[in-house]
């Protein structure tokens, strides 16, 4: 069979479906997680645990899976996930206490170390696919998903004021994701890259792997990017909710907000894609600034159009971050041809959104404002470090 042939044949569609349905699934369960527990008087620091739960497990089960989706294949490790998701959310028809929910989570988080680096792994591991293109569909697959999950929310709780409907709900969307990569997912396959013309054989210059082959990464540099994501991700999910229940709003404007914020991430992340190297190394300072400086007027702030400005800038620079994690980590796996690479960020995502929670929570026992000014305290070790990267780490070509 010609590689073109086999290029024109790979679906991709069933990945973007994946990367849609299951962040719809976990950004529905996500914010009912702190709303819903705080309503049934479980202390804060619980709450925290409870909202770190799946990321206790899953910033380790992606490296200690690393070399089972090379074994058995990016299917069956996808479908694996998914399975083991839909049997850990099916304790949500039964109880949610919080214990028991909190092991569920932990049963997910474990299982889910197969899934997002696969997902992305299957991208990279065909080298005749334009990976920028596929990269910019990936990020807005993923991000279009949060940011329905918060629609749909916000939507429910408009209509129905229980937050019990929510965990019933949710995991329905993984059943359909299940159903999909066992009927429609499919294998790309691996290409030595060192010995084929991809612009003879694919028809277009492969951007991403020229550029991997030109540069020298620093493989910190990623880690950071996907980790100041999830810094802010993880500490706004539990910090606003609690704030807005003690300000007194209405359930489903904390969805709304949230979605709000998807918006500008949607729209950041797909098209940042495209931007080169240089032009994404002097977005991330800007970005990292410009985080410091919100987290600290969501810790003074109380008016409710403000917070809805606030969570549109958050959402703007936070995706340009992980958009340039992403982008350098597939970077790395293409020049390398592996998959460690998602691994690694995946873990690093995974330990952020665990310690970040938890942190956040404890702070906020003492002093929600306090917790939202330490937030914007890390935002500048995160700069700081990001300046002697990007500066003194540069990029070199090799």
């Amino acid at each position: 069979m010609e590689h073109t042939d086999f290029d024109q044949k790979w679906r991709f569609w069933p990945v973007i479906c994946l990367a849609l349905l299951y962040p719809i699934n976990n950004s529905l369960i996500a914010l009912a997680i702190p709303l819903y527990f705080f309503r049934q008087g479980v202390d804060v620091r619980m709450i925290g645990l409870i909202v770190a739960g799946a990321a206790m497990t899953y910033c380790f089960s992606p490296l200690l899976f690393k070399n089972i989706g090379d074994k058995i294949g990016r299917k069956s490790s996808v479908t694996i996930a998914l399975l083991g998701t839909s049997l850990a959310q099916l304790i949500f028809y039964f109880t949610l206490d919080p214990i028991i929910f909190l092991v569920s989570r932990l049963a997910e988080g474990l299982i889910t170390g197969l899934f997002w680096t696969n997902l992305q792994s299957s991208i990279s591991d065909n080298a005749f696919q334009n990976h920028n293109r596929q990269l910019s569909r990936f990020n807005f697959g993923w991000n279009f998903g949060i940011l329905s999950g918060f629609l749909i929310g916000a939507l429910i709780l408009y209509i129905i004021d229980d937050l019990k409907i929510i965990f019933f709900a949710a995991p329905v969307l993984v059943f359909v994701a299940t159903f999909i990569s066992l009927l429609f997912f499919q294998e790309s396959q691996k290409y030595n890259v060192d010995t084929v013309d991809l612009d003879r054989i694919s028809g277009h210059s492969n951007s991403n792997y020229n550029k991997s082959k030109d540069y020298k990464i620093p493989k910190i540099l990623p880690i950071l990017l996907v980790t100041s994501f999830a810094f802010a991700k993880g500490s706004i999910n539990i910090l606003y909710p609690i704030k807005s229940e003690i300000i007194e709003f209405e359930p489903y404007t904390v969805y709304l907000l949230s979605a709000f914020s998807l918006i500008t991430q949607l729209i950041s992340t797909t098209f940042s894609s495209y931007l080169s190297l240089n032009s994404l190394k002097k977005a991330a300072v800007i970005c990292l600034t410009a985080l410091l400086v919100i987290f600290f007027f969501f810790g003074i702030n109380t008016d409710f159009f403000i917070f809805a400005i606030l969570y549109l800038l958050m959402g703007f620079f936070a995706g340009i971050l992980i958009s340039f994690g992403i982008k350098l980590s597939l970077m790395q796996n293409v020049k390398y041809q592996t998959s460690k690479y998602s691994n690694i960020i995946e873990s690093s995502l995974g330990l952020t959104f665990l310690i970040t929670p938890i942190f956040a929570a404890y702070l906020a026992s003492i002093d929600l404002t306090l917790a939202f000014f330490a937030i914007s305290v890390g935002f500048a070790i995160y700069l700081i470090i990001a300046l002697i990267l990007l500066i003194d780490l540069q990029m070199e070509k090799i």
